[in-house]
Formats: structure tokens, C-alpha cells, sequence
């Protein structure tokens, strides 16, 4: 019987793990997209963390169909939390018209330690000199917000139980 109990509260366990961490992937598309130059770029919400949770981002990845040049930045109401260089212009050296050309900077970002967002924040994205849009996917996972604690395994049974369930106070 015992065995049985403490396979149960393994099991309860586990399933209360996987529960607090789930990974988590949202997408935006054509960010940065604007028909007037003049205009600063609009800002797309891609993802907003729910109550009690914190989002850790750890990957970003930007498929830059119009090869845009100038950074991503992501960031929260508060502040940028990482940019991304998508293209880098190059001068060739020596040539006789100053030739220019991108090249790709960052495709796929990784953080290794993940990167927070807040309860009820919104993860914002920004191309910044951009005018065509990219396509944006964000993949992490939201884990309990910090100073939140884990709910007590409450297994059926006992005293205590059958007198809540008749509506008494427990005794001590």
C-alpha cells in the first residue's frame, strides 16, 4: 500500500511539473510594414505573458523576405530586452562606384538563458528603418512567476477530509 501511495505522489508530482513549464511559440507577421516612409515603424504585439507567469524567450527567429536592413527590437512595456541585426550593408573597398551590398547578419538567435518577460507583459516588436516587414517567431517558455509557490498535492482521504466535506472544522 505504501509503494502504491508514494507511485502516486511521483506520478502527481511529475504531472505538477510539466504543468508550471510549458513551451510557448507565437508568430507576427510583416512587422515593420508601413507605406509611408516619413512614419515611424508601428510596433506589433507578438505574444502577451499571462497572469502569474513569466515568458522566457529563448529563440527568435526572422524570416526577412524583402531583406531588410536595420534591427528587430523586442521589448516589453518598459524597455527594448534584445535587438537583433537582420542585414549589415557592406562596402567593397576599391571598387570604382563604392558598391554596396547586404549580407546576412542573424536568421536565428538562441539565448541560452532565456531572456524574462513579466506577468501581463506583451512582448512588442519593432523593425527599425524598415519598410517591406519580416516575419517574426518567437519560441521559450512560461514558467510560475517568481514568489508564486506551487499548490500543495492534496490527496483525498483521512479525517481532515471527510470533515470538510461535511462542512466541520478540522480538529487539531
Amino acid at each position: 500500500m505504501r509503494r502504491l501511495v508514494a507511485a502516486c505522489l511521483l506520478l502527481a508530482a511529475a504531472r505538477g511539473a510539466s504543468a508550471y513549464e510549458e513551451a510557448v511559440s507565437a508568430f507576427a507577421a510583416s512587422v515593420g510594414v508601413r507605406d509611408d516612409a516619413s512614419r515611424p515603424a508601428p510596433a506589433v504585439t507578438v505574444y502577451t505573458v499571462p497572469d502569474e507567469r513569466t515568458f522566457l524567450l529563448t529563440d527568435i527567429l526572422v524570416a526577412n523576405h524583402g531583406q531588410e536592413v536595420g534591427p528587430l527590437y523586442l521589448a516589453d512595456s518598459e524597455r527594448t530586452r534584445c535587438s537583433v541585426e537582420l542585414l549589415k550593408t557592406m562596402l567593397l573597398p576599391y571598387s570604382p562606384q563604392d558598391l554596396s551590398f547586404s549580407t546576412l547578419q542573424n536568421a536565428h538567435v538562441t539565448f541560452a538563458t532565456g531572456i524574462p518577460f513579466g506577468p501581463g507583459e506583451s512582448v512588442i516588436a519593432t523593425l527599425a528603418g524598415g519598410s517591406r516587414g519580416v516575419d517574426v517567431t518567437i519560441t521559450g517558455k512560461l514558467v510560475p512567476a517568481p514568489g508564486r509557490s506551487r499548490r500543495a498535492i492534496r490527496l483525498s482521504g483521512g479525517a481532515r477530509a471527510d470533515d470538510e466535506e461535511r462542512g466541520e472544522a478540522p480538529r487539531p
